[in-house]
């Protein structure tokens, strides 16, 4: 195929350029997609084309190399030999064009399980089929017809045959792999609107079960608090309608969370109590932040920080001993300061039977934990058979059975908790502690050297969240109310999104840690892989906030006993729930309407696809928790 003698280009009507003839000078506005834009180059430069390429030669930027613009609009209106000279070389390259493309499209549809359907790809063949025929018929064979002669109106139908064929290629394909269904989308996001309303709905009729149930005197409409909240909450989602944001949302989440800790920071100065609580829950978002930013330096190609697995440990320098100890020691620390906290837990009178005995596997654990991580650790030469025995497969199948049983007692065990199921809030304090010890262990280990840390500082931030609604109690009208708990409730979903990218995830498939998922293994097993993957990606932002969320309602439960009080306790870990799963279900909401906008964009698949999937698993399991704790909590 030569390219260099190409005669004049084709008439004006066979293109989908806009073309006016004006005096003195004329005038063509063209456009090109994006996916013919592979083959149209393949073909001017002479080259194979693309073997997954499904594109169309174009016929504006092709006929460029034949005639220059202005030979184009002299010869417009000529039927010559030049014109279908170039129209029949056209022919030939669309004829190659299209044999590559049917091509791939068997070769996918046969290697693919989810490749096109058999009727589709019937169609497909039968359009090929007759392009294929006519030209033989008419391009191959010409001269068996008596005449060698190839008319315009020949030509022209055998483009339109291919274009035809190939047009179709290419709309299956789009609607296949780059387009989400748009009616389906619809469907989805009316569904999610809706419930969102029942969300609502279902809150306030709590607030009425609530005021009738205490004969509650208090004020019953919303308060500043939650209308600072509730907009935290809507700005946060609204931003996903912006690329930019959606590529900030960790970022976007810890000033959101800051904003926050300075109101209250504000109003403890004005109240002059809890001012350190506020101090330090300020002053620990931009740690938040910094692990924020190392997380998310991974994402980096080139980057200087890729020595050492954690995030947090980005940017220590190969050459200084002091910041290596540093690295090697702060984790360790870490698990010991949360063993401690877990001891006094133990010691507690509250803590009876079978409570103890799992917060003694988890200081069990803890150990294992640290026994790994000292082999691995450069600064202790250890044998090198000790180092190969702990690094095995049983220390961390051991701490994975060892919270297996945990979970597995807590099921079975909890109508035998002792003396403090007597009482809900009390019941609910020991449980959710319980769960939480028995789950961190894993979440720990499979989270790498920065689980400690972050585990402590969601203490720290979840103590100070619990310490300003209890002050808060006593000089509030709005107390057992939704408005009562919005704020907390709002500040409990920024914590655990900030955990999400400060543990060095991101909403995108190369953000996932599949490492991880085998730590303990060697082969690929699809349910244990896929269990400890999801651990390890939503444990410290989805499960472990859900099940310690009954903490803020416990501890803020009156002290003085009434039976009514004690009944209300039920309704408010309800109300609490729901606005918890309204806080996730509003910025998936969001994230479905952003995907639909942006269903034809560039970035679909690598930006907005991967947002909406994590999304969507989130507000999955998040729901299916929710719904789990509350019975567990409430039984």
């Amino acid at each position: 195929m030569s390219l260099k003698n190409a005669s004049s280009p084709p008439p004006c009507e066979s293109d989908k350029s806009s073309c006016q003839l004006e005096e003195p000078k004329a005038t063509s506005i063209s456009s090109i997609f994006q996916l013919d834009f592979a083959s149209t180059v393949a073909a001017l430069l002479g080259l194979p084309f693309p073997f997954g390429s499904i594109g169309r030669v174009d016929p504006e930027l092709y006929e460029l190399v034949a005639a220059s613009r202005e030979s184009k609009f002299i010869a417009m209106n000529k039927q010559n030999d030049d014109s279908d000279a170039w129209m029949e070389n056209y022919v030939n390259v669309l004829c190659i064009n299209s044999w590559q493309v049917k091509r791939y499209i068997d070769a996918y549809s046969a290697s693919s399980a989810i490749g096109f359907s058999g009727k589709d790809l019937v169609y497909i063949s039968d359009l090929y089929a007759n392009a294929q025929e006519l030209w033989s018929k008419n391009i191959k064979y010409p001269c068996e017809s008596n005449s060698c002669f190839l008319s315009s109106s020949v030509l022209k139908m055998q483009i339109d045959r291919y274009s035809n064929f190939l047009s179709t290629v290419a709309g299956l394909a789009r609607s296949k792999w780059t387009e989400f269904n748009l009616r389906l989308m619809t469907c989805g996001f009316c569904l999610m609107v809706v419930s969102l309303f029942v969300h609502v709905y279902i809150i306030k009729r709590l607030d009425k079960q609530f005021q009738h149930h205490v004969h509650f005197s208090g004020d019953s409409g919303i308060s500043f608090t939650a209308v600072v909240a509730w907009g935290v909450v809507l700005i946060r989602a609204f931003s996903f309608l912006s690329n930019s944001f959606i590529l900030e949302e960790g970022k976007v989440a810890s000033f959101l969370l800051a904003t926050t800790g300075m109101l209250q920071l504000q109003h403890a100065l004005a109240q002059k109590a809890l001012v350190l609580d506020g101090l330090i829950f300020v002053l620990l978002v931009p740690l938040l932040r910094f692990g924020i930013e190392l997380g998310q330096a991974k994402q980096a190609v080139n980057s200087l920080f890729l020595k050492y697995q954690p995030s947090w440990t980005h940017g220590i320098l190969n050459n200084s001993v002091i910041l290596t100890y540093v690295v090697e020691i702060v984790p360790l620390v870490g698990l010991v300061l949360l063993a401690c906290i877990l001891y006094r837990c133990m010691l507690s009178n509250a803590f009876k039977g079978i409570s103890k005995f799992v917060i003694a596997g988890t200081i069990f654990n803890y150990a294992l934990i640290v026994l790994i991580w000292t082999s691995d650790s450069s600064l202790l030469y250890l044998p090198m058979v000790v180092i190969e025995a702990i690094k095995g497969h049983l220390i961390p199948r051991t701490v994975y059975a060892v919270t297996a049983l945990q979970l597995l007692f807590l099921a079975v065990m909890k109508p035998y908790y002792g003396d403090a199921t007597k009482h809900l809030d009390k019941s609910a304090t020991i449980t959710a502690l319980t769960m939480l010890s028995s789950c961190s262990s894993t979440v720990i280990l499979l989270s790498g050297r920065q689980g400690p840390l972050v585990a402590l500082f969601s203490i720290i931030a979840g103590w100070c969240i619990i310490q300003f609604l209890r002050r808060k109690q006593s000089d509030s009208s709005y107390v057992g109310t939704s408005s009562f708990y919005s704020f907390p409730t709002a500040q409990w979903s920024l914590l655990a999104t900030s955990l999400f990218f400060c543990t060095g995830h991101w909403c995108a498939f190369d953000g996932l840690r599949y490492a991880a998922a085998f730590i303990g293994f060697d082969e690929f097993n699809i349910i244990w892989q896929a269990a400890l993957l999801t651990l390890d990606t939503f444990g410290f932002s989805h499960i472990l906030p859900i099940l310690g969320l009954p903490l803020v309602v416990a501890f803020s439960h009156p002290k003085k006993r009434t039976k009514e009080k004690e009944d209300s306790f039920s309704i408010r870990l309800c109300q609490v729930y729901l606005m918890y799963g309204l806080t996730i279900a509003v910025p998936a909401t969001l994230t479905i309407l952003c995907v639909a906008i942006q269903r034809r964009h560039l970035m679909v698949w690598g930006l907005f696809a991967p947002k909406f999937v994590f999304d969507v698993a989130g507000l999955i399991l998040s729901d299916f928790l929710i719904c789990l704790a509350s019975l567990y909590y409430l039984t």
